[in-house]
Protein backbone atom coordinates (compact mmCIF):
# COMPACT_ATOMS: atom_id res chain seq x y z
CA UNK A 1 0.00 0.00 0.00
CA UNK A 2 2.85 2.34 0.87
CA UNK A 3 4.51 1.66 -2.50
CA UNK A 4 1.27 2.40 -4.30
CA UNK A 5 0.88 5.73 -2.47
CA UNK A 6 4.51 6.59 -3.25
CA UNK A 7 3.95 5.92 -6.95
CA UNK A 8 0.73 7.93 -6.94
CA UNK A 9 2.52 10.92 -5.37
CA UNK A 10 5.35 10.57 -7.89
CA UNK A 11 2.88 10.55 -10.79
CA UNK A 12 0.91 13.53 -9.45
CA UNK A 13 4.14 15.46 -8.91
CA UNK A 14 5.48 14.73 -12.39
CA UNK A 15 6.04 17.77 -14.60
CA UNK A 16 5.09 15.67 -17.64
CA UNK A 17 1.64 15.07 -16.16
CA UNK A 18 1.20 18.81 -15.70
CA UNK A 19 2.41 19.58 -19.21
CA UNK A 20 0.20 16.86 -20.71
CA UNK A 21 -2.85 18.00 -18.73
CA UNK A 22 -2.28 21.57 -19.83
CA UNK A 23 -2.04 20.56 -23.50
CA UNK A 24 -5.21 18.44 -23.22
CA UNK A 25 -7.09 21.31 -21.56
CA UNK A 26 -6.00 23.84 -24.17
CA UNK A 27 -6.80 21.43 -27.02
CA UNK A 28 -10.27 20.73 -25.63
CA UNK A 29 -10.90 24.46 -25.20
CA UNK A 30 -9.76 25.34 -28.72
CA UNK A 31 -11.82 22.50 -30.21
CA UNK A 32 -15.05 23.60 -28.51
CA UNK A 33 -14.69 27.38 -28.82
CA UNK A 34 -15.03 29.63 -31.83
CA UNK A 35 -11.48 30.97 -31.66
CA UNK A 36 -12.00 33.05 -34.79
CA UNK A 37 -14.78 35.04 -33.14
CA UNK A 38 -12.73 35.32 -29.95
CA UNK A 39 -9.78 36.67 -31.93
CA UNK A 40 -11.93 39.19 -33.79
CA UNK A 41 -13.38 40.37 -30.46
CA UNK A 42 -9.91 40.94 -29.05
CA UNK A 43 -8.63 42.70 -32.16
CA UNK A 44 -11.69 44.97 -32.30
CA UNK A 45 -11.60 45.82 -28.57
CA UNK A 46 -12.23 49.46 -27.66
CA UNK A 47 -8.84 50.72 -26.50
CA UNK A 48 -10.45 53.42 -24.33
CA UNK A 49 -12.33 50.89 -22.21
CA UNK A 50 -9.28 48.62 -22.18
CA UNK A 51 -7.05 51.49 -21.00
CA UNK A 52 -9.47 52.31 -18.20
CA UNK A 53 -9.48 48.64 -17.17
CA UNK A 54 -5.66 48.64 -17.06
CA UNK A 55 -5.70 51.74 -14.85
CA UNK A 56 -8.09 49.98 -12.47
CA UNK A 57 -5.86 46.90 -12.53
CA UNK A 58 -2.92 49.13 -11.56
CA UNK A 59 -4.97 50.45 -8.63
CA UNK A 60 -5.71 46.87 -7.58
CA UNK A 61 -1.95 46.16 -7.71
CA UNK A 62 -1.30 49.17 -5.49
CA UNK A 63 -3.87 47.80 -3.05
CA UNK A 64 -2.02 44.47 -3.00
CA UNK A 65 1.25 46.26 -2.26
CA UNK A 66 -0.39 48.17 0.58
CA UNK A 67 -1.90 44.97 2.06
CA UNK A 68 1.54 43.39 2.15
CA UNK A 69 3.48 46.51 3.06
CA UNK A 70 1.39 47.60 6.03
CA UNK A 71 1.92 44.20 7.70
CA UNK A 72 5.59 43.95 6.73
CA UNK A 73 6.43 47.45 7.94
CA UNK A 74 4.54 46.81 11.16
CA UNK A 75 6.50 43.61 11.84
CA UNK A 76 9.77 45.39 10.97
CA UNK A 77 9.06 48.15 13.49
CA UNK A 78 8.22 50.81 10.90
CA UNK A 79 4.53 50.93 11.73
CA UNK A 80 4.97 52.17 15.31
CA UNK A 81 5.39 55.71 16.56
CA UNK A 82 8.70 57.24 17.67
CA UNK A 83 10.97 54.40 16.51
CA UNK A 84 14.58 54.20 17.57
CA UNK A 85 16.71 55.92 14.95
CA UNK A 86 19.63 53.56 14.48
CA UNK A 87 21.46 52.01 11.54
CA UNK A 88 19.27 48.92 11.43
CA UNK A 89 16.11 51.02 11.43
CA UNK A 90 17.41 53.18 8.57
CA UNK A 91 18.23 50.01 6.64
CA UNK A 92 14.65 48.80 7.16
CA UNK A 93 13.33 52.17 5.97
CA UNK A 94 15.36 51.85 2.76
CA UNK A 95 14.42 48.24 2.10
CA UNK A 96 10.76 48.64 3.05
CA UNK A 97 10.05 52.03 1.50
CA UNK A 98 6.88 52.03 -0.56
CA UNK A 99 8.67 52.46 -3.93
CA UNK A 100 10.95 49.53 -3.06
CA UNK A 101 8.00 47.37 -2.01
CA UNK A 102 6.13 48.21 -5.22
CA UNK A 103 9.23 47.31 -7.26
CA UNK A 104 9.56 44.01 -5.40
CA UNK A 105 5.87 43.26 -5.99
CA UNK A 106 6.18 43.88 -9.72
CA UNK A 107 9.26 41.66 -9.86
CA UNK A 108 7.29 38.91 -8.11
CA UNK A 109 4.61 39.25 -10.80
CA UNK A 110 7.30 38.54 -13.38
CA UNK A 111 8.07 35.22 -11.66
CA UNK A 112 4.39 34.39 -11.05
CA UNK A 113 2.92 35.49 -14.39
CA UNK A 114 5.66 34.96 -16.97
CA UNK A 115 7.40 31.91 -15.50
CA UNK A 116 5.66 28.55 -14.88
CA UNK A 117 5.97 28.74 -11.08
CA UNK A 118 2.88 29.44 -8.99
CA UNK A 119 4.80 30.40 -5.84
CA UNK A 120 7.88 31.82 -7.56
CA UNK A 121 6.92 35.43 -6.80
CA UNK A 122 6.45 34.84 -3.08
CA UNK A 123 9.68 32.84 -2.95
CA UNK A 124 11.56 35.73 -4.58
CA UNK A 125 10.25 38.22 -2.03
CA UNK A 126 11.02 35.85 0.84
CA UNK A 127 14.63 35.35 -0.26
CA UNK A 128 15.19 39.03 -1.06
CA UNK A 129 13.96 40.48 2.25
CA UNK A 130 14.10 37.52 4.61
CA UNK A 131 17.82 38.01 5.21
CA UNK A 132 17.14 41.39 6.82
CA UNK A 133 14.17 40.79 9.14
CA UNK A 134 13.89 37.01 9.06
CA UNK A 135 12.05 34.62 6.78
CA UNK A 136 9.30 34.03 9.34
CA UNK A 137 8.28 37.69 9.31
CA UNK A 138 8.30 37.83 5.53
CA UNK A 139 6.21 34.66 5.26
CA UNK A 140 3.77 36.01 7.85
CA UNK A 141 3.34 39.30 5.97
CA UNK A 142 2.82 37.44 2.68
CA UNK A 143 0.31 35.07 4.30
CA UNK A 144 -1.52 37.98 5.90
CA UNK A 145 -1.77 39.89 2.63
CA UNK A 146 -2.95 36.74 0.83
CA UNK A 147 -5.59 36.12 3.49
CA UNK A 148 -6.74 39.76 3.31
CA UNK A 149 -7.19 39.52 -0.47
CA UNK A 150 -8.86 36.13 -0.23
CA UNK A 151 -11.20 37.38 2.48
CA UNK A 152 -12.16 40.30 0.26
CA UNK A 153 -12.76 37.85 -2.59
CA UNK A 154 -14.86 35.65 -0.29
CA UNK A 155 -17.13 38.47 0.88
CA UNK A 156 -17.56 39.93 -2.61
CA UNK A 157 -18.40 36.42 -3.78
CA UNK A 158 -20.87 35.99 -0.92
CA UNK A 159 -22.60 39.26 -1.77
CA UNK A 160 -22.83 38.23 -5.42
CA UNK A 161 -24.08 34.75 -4.48
CA UNK A 162 -26.90 36.29 -2.46
CA UNK A 163 -27.92 38.40 -5.46
CA UNK A 164 -27.58 35.43 -7.85
CA UNK A 165 -29.05 32.78 -5.56
CA UNK A 166 -31.72 31.95 -8.11
CA UNK A 167 -29.07 31.37 -10.78
CA UNK A 168 -26.36 29.53 -8.84
CA UNK A 169 -28.64 27.58 -6.52
CA UNK A 170 -28.77 27.09 -2.76
CA UNK A 171 -25.76 24.76 -2.69
CA UNK A 172 -23.45 27.38 -4.16
CA UNK A 173 -24.80 30.01 -1.77
CA UNK A 174 -24.03 27.74 1.17
CA UNK A 175 -20.56 27.14 -0.28
CA UNK A 176 -19.96 30.91 -0.47
CA UNK A 177 -21.02 31.27 3.18
CA UNK A 178 -18.66 28.47 4.22
CA UNK A 179 -15.81 30.04 2.23
CA UNK A 180 -16.28 33.39 4.00
CA UNK A 181 -16.53 31.70 7.40
CA UNK A 182 -13.36 29.69 6.75
CA UNK A 183 -11.42 32.87 5.95
CA UNK A 184 -12.61 34.52 9.18
CA UNK A 185 -11.53 31.45 11.16
CA UNK A 186 -8.19 31.39 9.31
CA UNK A 187 -7.48 34.94 10.48
CA UNK A 188 -8.48 34.10 14.04
CA UNK A 189 -6.29 30.98 14.04
CA UNK A 190 -3.29 32.84 12.58
CA UNK A 191 -3.52 35.67 15.11
CA UNK A 192 -3.72 33.16 17.97
CA UNK A 193 -1.21 30.63 16.56
CA UNK A 194 1.31 31.20 19.36
CA UNK A 195 -1.38 30.53 21.96
CA UNK A 196 -2.88 27.54 20.17
CA UNK A 197 0.41 25.70 19.61
CA UNK A 198 2.25 27.00 22.65
CA UNK A 199 5.63 28.69 22.84
CA UNK A 200 7.29 25.78 24.67
CA UNK A 201 6.71 23.53 21.65
CA UNK A 202 8.84 25.79 19.49
CA UNK A 203 11.46 26.48 22.16
CA UNK A 204 12.22 22.79 22.62
CA UNK A 205 12.82 22.26 18.91
CA UNK A 206 16.14 22.79 17.16
CA UNK A 207 14.83 22.34 13.62
CA UNK A 208 15.13 25.31 11.29
CA UNK A 209 11.61 24.77 9.93
CA UNK A 210 10.05 24.98 13.40
CA UNK A 211 12.15 28.03 14.26
CA UNK A 212 10.78 29.72 11.14
CA UNK A 213 7.28 28.59 12.11
CA UNK A 214 7.84 30.04 15.57
CA UNK A 215 8.86 33.37 14.04
CA UNK A 216 5.75 33.17 11.83
CA UNK A 217 3.49 32.66 14.87
CA UNK A 218 5.25 35.37 16.90
CA UNK A 219 4.86 37.83 14.01
CA UNK A 220 1.11 37.26 13.93
CA UNK A 221 1.00 37.67 17.70
CA UNK A 222 2.72 41.02 17.13
CA UNK A 223 -0.03 41.96 14.68
CA UNK A 224 -2.48 41.66 17.58
CA UNK A 225 -0.76 44.66 19.15
CA UNK A 226 -1.37 46.65 15.95
CA UNK A 227 -5.06 46.06 15.17
CA UNK A 228 -5.10 49.16 12.98
CA UNK A 229 -2.64 47.45 10.62
CA UNK A 230 -4.86 44.37 10.41
CA UNK A 231 -7.95 46.50 9.80
CA UNK A 232 -6.21 48.50 7.09
CA UNK A 233 -4.95 45.33 5.42
CA UNK A 234 -8.40 43.68 5.36
CA UNK A 235 -10.28 46.81 4.25
CA UNK A 236 -7.80 47.56 1.47
CA UNK A 237 -7.85 43.89 0.45
CA UNK A 238 -11.64 43.99 0.04
CA UNK A 239 -11.49 47.32 -1.80
CA UNK A 240 -8.70 46.06 -4.07
CA UNK A 241 -10.66 42.96 -5.02
CA UNK A 242 -13.71 45.12 -5.74
CA UNK A 243 -11.62 47.30 -8.06
CA UNK A 244 -10.29 44.17 -9.76
CA UNK A 245 -13.84 42.92 -10.39
CA UNK A 246 -14.73 46.33 -11.86
CA UNK A 247 -11.66 46.11 -14.12
CA UNK A 248 -12.85 42.74 -15.45
CA UNK A 249 -16.31 44.20 -16.07
CA UNK A 250 -14.77 47.03 -18.10
CA UNK A 251 -12.52 44.61 -20.01
CA UNK A 252 -15.72 42.81 -21.04
CA UNK A 253 -17.23 46.11 -22.14
CA UNK A 254 -14.13 46.72 -24.26
CA UNK A 255 -15.10 43.77 -26.48
CA UNK A 256 -18.79 44.74 -26.49
CA UNK A 257 -20.10 42.39 -23.77
CA UNK A 258 -22.19 43.57 -20.84
CA UNK A 259 -21.50 41.21 -17.93
CA UNK A 260 -22.66 41.97 -14.40
CA UNK A 261 -19.96 42.26 -11.73
CA UNK A 262 -21.79 39.58 -9.79
CA UNK A 263 -20.91 37.00 -12.47
CA UNK A 264 -17.21 37.75 -12.14
CA UNK A 265 -17.41 37.84 -8.33
CA UNK A 266 -18.76 34.27 -8.36
CA UNK A 267 -16.86 32.88 -11.37
CA UNK A 268 -13.30 34.06 -10.69
CA UNK A 269 -12.95 32.36 -7.26
CA UNK A 270 -14.15 29.11 -8.85
CA UNK A 271 -11.57 29.39 -11.64
CA UNK A 272 -8.81 30.03 -9.09
CA UNK A 273 -9.50 26.59 -7.64
CA UNK A 274 -8.34 25.19 -10.99
CA UNK A 275 -4.83 26.51 -10.28
CA UNK A 276 -4.59 23.90 -7.51
CA UNK A 277 -5.14 20.95 -9.84
CA UNK A 278 -2.09 18.63 -9.89
CA UNK A 279 -2.42 17.77 -13.58
CA UNK A 280 -1.97 21.21 -15.13
CA UNK A 281 0.60 24.03 -15.00
CA UNK A 282 -1.12 26.60 -12.77
CA UNK A 283 -4.49 25.31 -14.03
CA UNK A 284 -3.76 26.63 -17.53
CA UNK A 285 -6.41 25.41 -19.96
CA UNK A 286 -8.67 24.23 -17.14
CA UNK A 287 -9.41 27.57 -15.50
CA UNK A 288 -10.18 29.12 -18.89
CA UNK A 289 -12.58 26.26 -19.66
CA UNK A 290 -14.33 26.72 -16.31
CA UNK A 291 -14.69 30.46 -16.87
CA UNK A 292 -15.99 29.98 -20.42
CA UNK A 293 -18.54 27.46 -19.13
CA UNK A 294 -19.81 29.78 -16.40
CA UNK A 295 -19.99 32.79 -18.72
CA UNK A 296 -21.89 30.87 -21.39
CA UNK A 297 -24.27 29.65 -18.66
CA UNK A 298 -24.85 33.34 -17.86
CA UNK A 299 -25.84 34.03 -21.47
CA UNK A 300 -22.52 35.14 -22.99
CA UNK A 301 -21.68 33.71 -26.42
CA UNK A 302 -18.91 31.12 -26.53
CA UNK A 303 -16.63 33.33 -28.65
CA UNK A 304 -17.00 36.33 -26.38
CA UNK A 305 -16.57 34.12 -23.30
CA UNK A 306 -13.28 32.80 -24.71
CA UNK A 307 -12.13 36.36 -25.41
CA UNK A 308 -12.92 37.35 -21.81
CA UNK A 309 -10.99 34.31 -20.54
CA UNK A 310 -7.97 35.41 -22.56
CA UNK A 311 -8.28 38.97 -21.19
CA UNK A 312 -8.37 37.59 -17.64
CA UNK A 313 -5.11 35.74 -18.35
CA UNK A 314 -3.52 38.82 -19.93
CA UNK A 315 -4.74 41.28 -17.29
CA UNK A 316 -1.54 41.19 -15.23
CA UNK A 317 0.83 40.62 -18.16
CA UNK A 318 1.87 44.29 -18.66
CA UNK A 319 2.77 44.56 -14.98
CA UNK A 320 4.70 41.29 -15.14
CA UNK A 321 6.69 42.65 -18.11
CA UNK A 322 7.42 45.84 -16.15
CA UNK A 323 8.56 43.65 -13.25
CA UNK A 324 10.89 41.75 -15.60
CA UNK A 325 12.53 45.04 -16.58
CA UNK A 326 12.93 46.05 -12.93
CA UNK A 327 14.39 42.64 -12.06
CA UNK A 328 16.98 42.81 -14.87
CA UNK A 329 17.88 46.36 -13.84
CA UNK A 330 18.28 45.22 -10.23
CA UNK A 331 20.51 42.34 -11.35
CA UNK A 332 22.73 44.69 -13.40
CA UNK A 333 23.07 47.05 -10.44
CA UNK A 334 24.11 44.20 -8.15
CA UNK A 335 26.67 42.96 -10.67
CA UNK A 336 28.07 46.49 -11.12
CA UNK A 337 28.23 46.92 -7.34
CA UNK A 338 30.09 43.62 -6.96
CA UNK A 339 32.59 44.58 -9.68
CA UNK A 340 33.17 47.94 -8.01
CA UNK A 341 33.76 46.27 -4.63
CA UNK A 342 36.29 43.86 -6.19
CA UNK A 343 38.07 46.73 -7.95
CA UNK A 344 38.28 48.71 -4.71
CA UNK A 345 39.65 45.67 -2.86
CA UNK A 346 42.29 45.10 -5.55
CA UNK A 347 43.26 48.79 -5.50
CA UNK A 348 43.62 48.72 -1.72
CA UNK A 349 45.78 45.56 -1.92
CA UNK A 350 48.05 47.10 -4.56
CA UNK A 351 48.37 50.26 -2.47
CA UNK A 352 49.35 48.23 0.61
CA UNK A 353 51.95 46.26 -1.35
CA UNK A 354 53.39 49.45 -2.79
CA UNK A 355 53.51 51.01 0.67
CA UNK A 356 55.23 47.92 2.10
CA UNK A 357 57.83 47.95 -0.68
Amino acid sequence: MRRVMTRVRAVLGSKWLRIGGTLVGITFLVHNVDMGKAGRSLIGADWRWASLALVLTAIACLASVFEWGVLLRSSAGLGVRNPVDNGEHRQHHHLFSWPRLFSSYLQSLFFAQLLPAGVGGDAMRTVEMGKVVGHGKILASLAGSRMAGTMGMAFWGLAAAVLLRGWIGLGSLIGACIFAAVMVMAWMAALAADRIVGRHFFERSSRAFLRTLSSFAQTFSGYRRHPHAIAQCIVVGAAGWGVNILALDIFARAIGVDVSWTIFAVAIPVTLVATLTPFSVNGLGIREGVLVGMLTHAGVSVGHAAAIAVLVDLQMLPFGILGAGLWMRHRRQRVASSIEEVAQAESAAVHELAHAA
